[in-house]
């Protein structure tokens, strides 16, 4: 069967052969005589939709090579467009990033300078996500004058104090530890009797207490607590935080108060550390 068929095919080839030639025979002889003769008109006539089947097919080659490469420059395009999209994006972020950078410098530098404190700036380089609301690195050490001890503070308020100090970098021990204590006093009032601890709230990650206030004590809801001076680490006027609520303590004796921190805890990012003066005893 299979020989058959192969004497077809060649039949089919040798068919076509015979009417390209004819073909291009007529089109040579035609050249300089107005009109054809007889047998040419007749091989024209039979080799016309030949013809017509090699143009359509030539235009349908022709137009998919077309498509294939405008496909291809559209993929070129397209990519492109998304790297360009992927680099303003990545653009936008830097310049937001860097404007509130800029914003918290800004004010930090205004704290400097209206504060009456000597200032080593600094870097949070370093927070355990276990430990959050308890310690952080900065990127100061003794080689930049750190000390342990030395009070660490934002241009919004007290942070806390230096735990651990290498000659590079420092550890900070924050507020909201269970370790610090805070001599503190109300801003608005200022009585010298009515000094409280501040230390951080049990059950509350990231809030702090005010304990050991006498019953009589004036502070309400809003007001500002600062730091009193006593015990020496903590300068005096540091801004601690806020207070949300008041209440008796278990047995009744003393107050305590709820504080909102005036540091944003969840968002250090640049600090202070507070170089003590040396003129300046504890109070």
């Amino acid at each position: 069967m299979l020989a058959p068929l192969k004497t077809r095919r060649k039949k089919t080839v040798s068919l076509l052969l015979v009417f390209i030639f004819l073909l291009c025979l007529a089109a040579f002889t035609a050249q300089g005589r107005q009109k054809l003769t007889l047998a040419e008109e007749m091989l024209l006539t039979l080799v016309a939709p030949v013809q017509g089947v090699f143009q359509r097919l030539t235009r349908t080659v022709d137009n998919t090579f077309a498509t294939v490469k405008e496909y291809r420059l559209l993929l070129e395009e397209n990519a492109a467009l998304k790297k360009e999209l992927a680099n303003a994006a990545t653009l936008e972020a830097r310049l937001l990033e860097l404007r509130q950078e800029n914003h918290r410098l800004r004010e930090m530098l205004g704290f400097k300078e209206k504060t009456g404190y000597s200032l080593i700036p600094a870097e949070v380089i370093g927070r355990d996500a276990s430990s959050w609301f308890q310690t952080m690195t900065i990127n100061r050490g003794s080689y930049h004058g750190v000390e342990k001890n030395m009070a660490v503070v934002t241009s919004d308020g007290l942070v806390g104090n230096i735990l651990s100090v290498s000659r590079l970098s420092s550890q900070v021990l924050l507020l909201t530890d269970s370790r610090p204590a805070v001599s503190a006093l109300v801003q608005r009032s200022r009585e010298p009797g009515e000094v409280g601890v501040v230390e951080s709230a049990p059950g509350l990650p990231g809030y702090l207490k005010m304990i050991n206030l006498p019953r009589e004590a004036n502070i309400q809801p809003g007001d500002r607590i600062i730091s009193s001076g006593l015990g020496g680490v903590f300068p005096k006027g540091l801004v601690i935080g806020y207070v949300l609520e008041t209440g008796d303590d278990e047995y009744g004796i003393l107050q305590y108060a709820l504080l909102r921190p005036a540091a944003n805890f969840n968002r250090l990012e640049e600090v202070f550390v507070v170089v003590p003066d040396p003129g300046e005893g504890e109070e």
